[in-house]
């Protein structure tokens, strides 16, 4: 790996941790692609995707405190002319580099052709989708869970049940989005019944596909804890490519949040006036 340079300006930023990228590995079986210029090719890349995810990213190894990022390039042969082409990445720190903080795959099925032909934009595109998630898998690394609120002008909600059929990455970029966009407007969620008043919140997901697109419907479900009773929905509704509901979820969990928690203020401000005018 090349020497820290004097001046860096990733050296200055405060509140997060150097990454310093190790040179991948590519085992591309039966594939007679050369990868000696892949090899830097792909580093230099890994580390501008992740620097354009903020994270302070580059071809060395930092002074202290660093995480350093491994990574391998693998297929593996499947029926016909296709073949499944896999990016494994692991995130250490310097001091327990057998201790993983990080463990993911990201993975796609292609015609071993392409891959013979030109391979970088196809590796280019599991660089980008991988360097997301590495994005937000180090940003969990340093948070707890969100201490109970003490105070009394915050309102805790249950988040009662996603959907079933939602992998579990997903459901955690959601419940995340869902959880900072709350905390903005004095809203508390947790999985629990905490207190007596506690609200609790559904989510229906409806997916219908059509030819080029389809159409995404997100109804949020809005009760009172103590007796059941629905105080109000939050419907979302939108076309979308026809892509797995994990790739439109996730770009789309902080605006889904966004509207989820202003909905939710909307409603409780609802039901607020409407005690207040029975009161009157």
């Amino acid at each position: 790996m090349a020497e820290e340079p004097d001046s860096n300006p990733l050296l200055k930023l405060e509140n997060t941790r150097p990454l310093a990228v190790e040179p991948p590995i590519f085992q591309l079986n039966e594939t007679a692609i050369e990868t000696s210029d892949l090899t830097l090719w792909a580093q230099n890349n890994l580390s501008i995707a992740l620097r354009d995810q903020d994270l302070p990213a580059a071809n060395y190894a930092f002074a202290s405190n660093n995480l350093h990022l491994y990574s391998s390039f693998e297929t593996e042969n499947t029926a016909g002319d296709q073949v499944f082409l896999s990016l494994k990445i692991k995130v250490t720190e310097t001091a327990t580099p057998d201790l993983f903080l990080v463990e993911l795959e990201e993975r796609t099925k292609i015609p071993a052709v392409h891959l013979s032909k030109n391979a970088k934009p196809i590796l280019a595109e599991l660089i980008k989708r991988a360097a997301q998630n590495v994005s937000f898998e180090i940003s969990q690394l340093d948070q707890g869970p969100s201490p109970n609120p003490q105070t009394a002008d915050h309102v805790s909600i249950q988040l009662a049940s996603l959907p079933d059929h939602l992998d579990d990455r997903t459901r955690k970029v959601l419940e995340n989005e869902l959880r900072a966009s709350f905390q903005i407007r004095k809203l508390y969620l947790t999985h629990q019944m905490t207190e007596a008043f506690t609200y609790k919140l559904n989510l229906e997901i409806n997916l219908s596909k059509q030819n080029e697109q389809g159409i995404l419907s997100l109804l949020w479900i809005l009760e009172d804890g103590a007796n059941g009773s629905e105080i109000g929905q939050i419907s979302q509704t939108n076309p979308i490519p026809n892509l797995s509901l994990s790739r439109i979820l996730i770009p789309a969990a902080e605006a889904i949040a966004e509207g989820t928690a202003m909905g939710i203020k909307d409603l409780l401000q609802q039901k607020s006036l409407q005690n207040q005018a029975v009161l009157k």
